[in-house]
Formats: C-alpha cells, sequence, structure tokens
C-alpha cells in the first residue's frame, strides 16, 4: 500500500454558526492522507497508473470553495465521501482545520477517516 499526503491546503470557504460566517469567507486548512495499490504505478512510471494527487487536490478545493456548511464535520465528511469515490483509494483520512476559530487556540479541527 501506497500513501500520498497532502498538506496543508489552503481554501477559503463560508462555513461557521454566527451570521457573519455565512457571508465572510474564512481560511480553512485541508490535510489529507489516501492509501492506494500504487505497484503499478512503480513499475511504470505513467501518470495514468496512479492516482493522480493534483486532481484530488482541486477536488477538495472545489469542494470547499462551494459549501455553505454550518459544521466542519458536514464539509470534513463530503471531503472524505469525494476521495473514497474513487474506487482504487483503500483508506483515507481527511482532516479539516479552521484557524482562529478560537480566539485562545491557534485553531481548531475536525478529522474522519474511512476504509474499505
Amino acid at each position: 500500500m501506497a500513501i500520498i499526503r497532502i498538506n496543508d491546503l489552503k481554501v477559503r470557504a463560508l462555513i461557521g454558526t454566527y451570521p457573519w460566517e455565512k457571508v465572510n469567507r474564512q481560511e480553512l486548512v485541508i490535510n489529507i492522507t489516501i492509501e492506494y495499490e500504487a505497484s503499478k504505478a512503480c513499475r511504470s512510471d505513467k501518470l495514468k497508473d496512479a492516482l493522480n494527487y493534483e486532481a484530488v487536490a482541486a477536488k477538495a478545493v472545489k469542494t470547499a470553495e462551494r459549501s455553505r456548511y454550518t459544521l466542519l464535520e458536514k464539509l470534513t465528511g463530503k471531503l472524505l465521501e469525494g476521495i473514497m469515490s474513487d474506487r482504487r483509494v483503500q483508506a483515507a483520512c481527511v482532516r479539516v482545520d479552521k484557524p482562529y476559530a478560537l480566539p485562545q487556540a491557534r485553531g481548531v479541527a475536525f478529522e474522519l477517516s474511512a476504509q474499505r
């Protein structure tokens, strides 16, 4: 099994419970870990045989930027669902950090994982 890690993917999204959060985009930081069978890609050195992490990141950014969720839980679940829709993915973990969510903390994060 191979592991792909997408670290500190920054996006701006509408998320939160307060009225101002529903109209002002906030920075979120997404971290994704994906496990998949990469032996074919290791042998062939061809992108068509690999899990394209650029496409995974682009889909995550698009999902987050178009979202209008109240909870990090919902957004994280949607991101994980999108990643797991690729049948090659055997396991994945998604963490969404919301910096500045609490004035006395660097941020708040929510994490979900799934496996086949």
